[in-house]
Order: C-alpha cells, then sequence, then structure tokens
C-alpha cells in the first residue's frame, strides 16, 4: 500500500502539471489572437487641437456617436503619402465602424446611416505602427464614444487624440499607450467618468 504522504505527493505533481498546462494553453490562446500582435511603434508628434473639458470638446466636435469597429486594426485601409523625395508626408487609417447611436449630428447627417468610415491618425506599414500623439486604434466590436469632426474633403475623422474615444466596457490596457503615466491613466479615467455622465451613459 502507498504511504498517505506519497499519495498526495503524486496529486499534487499531477495537478501542479495540469495547471502549467492550462496555463501554457490559455498563454498560446492570448498570444494568437489578432488584437494581440506586437507591432515596433513609431510615435510622430503632430498639431492638433485638444480639450481637457468635455463641454467644450462637445461644441467642438460635429459628430458624436457610439459606434465601434467592424474589422482587426491589420485588416482596415493604411494609407501613406509621400513627397517627391519619398519622405512621409502624411499618414492616416480608414476605419469603417457600425453606429449603434447618433449623440449629436450636423443637420445633414442621414439619420439612418448605421456605418460610416472615419479617419484614425496612426496606420501600419508592414511591423511598424506610426501614431500620431501616441494615439491607441479603436479596437474591433469594443463599443466607444466617438468624436469626430469633417476636414475639407467632407470625411469625419477622430479628435482630442486619445481624449475623443471611450470605451463603454471600462478603461483597459490598451485605451492608453505602454507608455502613458499614472497621472495621465487618471486624468483618462476622471475625462471618461465625465463623458459617460454627460450622455447618461454611467
Amino acid at each position: 500500500m502507498m504511504p498517505l504522504f506519497t499519495k498526495k505527493y503524486v496529486l499534487f505533481s499531477i495537478l501542479s502539471m495540469l495547471v502549467i498546462s492550462i496555463a501554457t494553453i490559455g498563454i498560446v490562446n492570448v498570444q494568437s489572437k489578432p488584437d494581440q500582435t506586437v507591432y515596433n511603434v513609431v510615435n510622430l508628434p503632430a498639431n492638433s487641437i485638444t480639450f481637457s473639458e468635455v463641454e467644450k470638446l462637445h461644441e467642438f466636435a460635429e459628430l458624436i456617436v457610439i459606434g465601434y469597429a467592424t474589422d482587426e486594426f491589420a485588416d482596415r485601409e493604411h494609407v501613406i503619402t509621400a513627397f517627391d523625395d519619398g519622405t512621409m508626408e502624411s499618414f492616416h487609417t480608414n476605419t469603417t465602424i457600425k453606429i449603434k447611436q447618433v449623440l449629436k449630428k450636423p443637420e445633414d447627417f442621414p439619420a439612418d446611416l448605421t456605418q460610416l468610415t472615419v479617419i484614425e491618425p496612426v496606420t501600419l506599414e508592414g511591423n511598424v505602427k506610426y501614431t500620431a500623439n501616441d494615439y491607441v486604434e479603436l479596437k474591433k466590436g469594443e463599443p466607444s464614444v466617438l468624436f469626430l469632426l469633417r476636414n475639407s474633403y467632407g470625411n469625419y475623422g477622430l479628435i482630442n487624440d486619445n481624449l475623443g474615444k471611450f470605451s463603454l466596457e471600462g478603461v483597459s490596457q490598451s485605451s492608453l499607450p505602454e507608455t502613458a503615466t499614472a497621472q495621465q491613466l487618471y486624468d483618462y479615467r476622471i475625462f471618461r467618468n465625465a463623458v459617460l455622465k454627460k450622455y447618461n451613459l454611467d
């Protein structure tokens, strides 16, 4: 008959291996998700109008919606323009969003429009992600409050950098860049709470 101590040791070993196996499978699954792709990020400074008060942001934005990106970041239309010498001139990503609710709109905005392509100040070239002012792209299927403004071509774009989009699912690692400080994260949470309260979403 096997001693009680030995039985406990064997059982503990089996359980330990089972936990390690499950954890390994979990890690592999997380790493294989499309939205977990790791890019080499190049952040470029950009001149943009920013607001630190929700009321001013609300007034400045032409269109405010609750919507979500329909495609993974890598599958969106990435646009880079260059000067004659090959130097990068501008970049952006055309992101298709599904509109769930309109919170503010201009008079000429179609009432029955449920899908819209918006411009994000970020793009992808191979394995390099270019961002303007540390902007973090919208995540697929994640409903967010989006503040938009039309450019001279009539296309809507996200404004106010990362303080122009707020996920209804909460603040996560993907809400701000990895380089964000504790103060920036705190300020983001405060601003997000004010946005949710403004539109009765809290």
